[in-house]
């Protein structure tokens, strides 16, 4: 038995690190989620109007009704664009941690993107049951979406890095 334990392979620190990184996103979004639809509207509105703030000129000399308005005209966008921002973190956590090693099979390339597309699944499931809030296939695709994109920036750069470094030894 104790010899055992000590055969045991530990698992890097910067891999647990990027494991609690990304439970954390998880249920960072999972309590975003949590929130009932005056809650989640109320924050989205107040992140969205120091976004206004700071890209539109004018915004200080605006009256109230014209900021109430822009921020109304673009609150649904900002919304989605928040989920497809969550989400695209998630994929590059996940990409980071399942990335490709030589001996892997190819499989374990799709993972994150099938683990981001059931949790976003899960995620709109139980946002079902939340007061105000609903199950939507379109957030859903919205979500994964942005785990695709998140997935496609994070391979593309580490494939880079890889073929970056199999130049460098193939000189030396």
């Amino acid at each position: 038995m104790g010899q055992a334990l000590r055969n045991r392979r530990r698992i890097p620190a910067p891999v647990l690190l990027l494991i609690a990184a990304t439970v954390l996103w998880m249920a960072l979004i999972f309590a975003f989620s949590a929130q009932n639809a005056l809650e989640s509207g109320d924050v989205s509105s107040r992140l969205l109007r120091r976004v206004l703030a700071f890209v539109t000129p004018g915004w200080k000399t605006m009256s109230k009704g014209q900021r109430a308005r822009m921020v109304m005209a673009c609150h649904s966008l900002f919304r989605k664009l928040g989920h497809f921002t969550e989400y695209a973190v998630l994929g590059v956590f996940l990409t980071l941690l399942f990335r490709r090693k030589k001996e892997q099979q190819p499989v374990w390339n799709r993972l994150p993107l099938l683990i981001a597309l059931l949790y976003a699944a899960s995620d709109e499931l139980h946002q079902r049951f939340v007061p105000g809030r609903s199950c939507e296939l379109r957030d859903v695709l919205i979500d994964f979406s942005g785990a695709l994109l998140g997935y496609l920036i994070c391979s593309g750069i580490l494939r880079r890095q890889r073929k970056r470094q199999a130049a460098e030894t193939a000189l030396q």
